[in-house]
C-alpha cells in the first residue's frame, strides 16, 4: 500500500469569540489519504467543512495536532515554504467559480503558473492550453466567462487547479452554483482528470449524490469525522438538521 499523501492526526480547532469564550470546531480530526482516492466530506452548515477545508489544504494551522503532506509536518515549515508547498502540491475548486472577470479563460489557468518554477513560468501558455484541453475547451481559451457557460466556467476553474499537478486537488461544493446534469459532468471531469495524474480527491459538499461517487465517505459530525456508507450518511445528516433545528428553537 503506498504512504499517504495526506494525513491528519488528532487535530483541533478553536476560535475565540467576542465574548471571550472559546469556541470548538473540531475536536480531534483524524484522516489519511492516498495518492489518487476519491474522497468526499459531508456535514451540515456549520459543521466546520470550510474549517477543515482550510487546514486540509495548508490555508490554516490547527490549535493542536499534525497535518501531515507526505510525511512531513506542515506545522514546521516556514510561511514562506508553507505557501510554495501549497502552491505546487494543492489545487482548489471553489463553488463560485472565482475567475478573473477581465482575464481569458487560458490567463485565468496561466495564473498559477506566475508562481511556479521557472520552466513552467516560461511555458505558461502551452501548459495552461494543454490543461484547458484536458477538460475540452481547448477551443474557449480566448474567450471571458461571462462568454462562458456555467459548467464551462468551472471547467476552466478546475483546469486552474490541475495545471500545476497537484498531489490534492481540494472541491469545495464544486457542483453547488450548477444544475444536476452539468454537476455530475464536473465530478466525472474531476474523477478523470484524478486518475490520469494520480492526484488525491477531497470533496467537500452537503449533496448525498456528490458524495455516493466517491470511494469512501465521511461526515463531520460534532466535530469529529466518521466513515459511513451512503445510507449511514443520510441518516447522520437529517440528524443534523434535526440538532440545529432544536437548538434553534430552544
Amino acid at each position: 500500500m503506498p504512504a499517504p499523501v495526506l494525513e491528519v492526526r488528532g487535530v483541533t480547532r478553536e476560535v475565540q469569540l467576542p465574548t471571550g469564550q472559546m469556541l470548538r470546531i473540531l475536536r480531534g480530526v483524524n484522516l489519511e489519504v492516498l495518492p489518487g482516492e476519491r474522497v468526499a466530506v459531508l456535514g451540515r452548515s456549520g459543521a466546520g467543512k470550510t474549517t477543515l477545508l482550510n487546514l486540509l489544504g495548508l490555508i490554516d494551522q490547527p490549535t493542536s495536532g499534525e497535518v501531515l503532506f507526505r510525511g512531513q509536518d506542515a506545522s514546521g515549515l516556514s510561511a514562506t515554504k508553507l505557501a510554495r508547498l501549497r502552491g505546487k502540491s494543492v489545487g482548489f475548486v471553489f463553488q463560485q467559480f472565482n475567475l478573473l472577470d477581465n482575464r481569458t479563460a487560458i490567463e485565468n489557468v496561466m495564473m498559477p503558473l506566475f508562481y511556479g518554477a521557472a520552466w513552467q513560468f516560461w511555458r505558461r501558455r502551452e501548459l495552461a492550453l494543454a490543461a484547458l484541453d484536458k477538460v475540452g475547451l481547448a477551443h474557449r481559451a480566448d474567450q471571458l466567462p461571462r462568454q462562458l457557460s456555467g459548467g464551462e466556467q468551472q471547467r476552466v476553474a478546475i483546469a486552474r487547479a490541475m495545471v500545476r499537478e497537484p498531489a490534492v486537488l481540494l472541491a469545495d461544493e464544486p457542483t453547488g452554483a450548477l444544475d444536476v446534469g452539468t454537476g455530475h459532468d464536473i465530478m466525472a471531469t474531476l474523477s478523470q482528470l484524478g486518475d490520469s495524474t494520480g492526484a488525491a480527491l477531497i470533496t467537500i459538499t452537503h449533496d448525498l449524490a456528490v458524495a455516493a461517487l466517491a470511494e469512501r465517505i465521511l461526515v463531520l459530525q460534532h466535530g469529529v469525522l466518521h466513515e459511513r456508507t451512503i445510507e449511514q450518511a443520510e441518516r447522520m445528516l437529517v440528524e443534523q438538521v434535526r440538532e440545529q433545528h432544536e437548538v434553534a428553537s430552544a
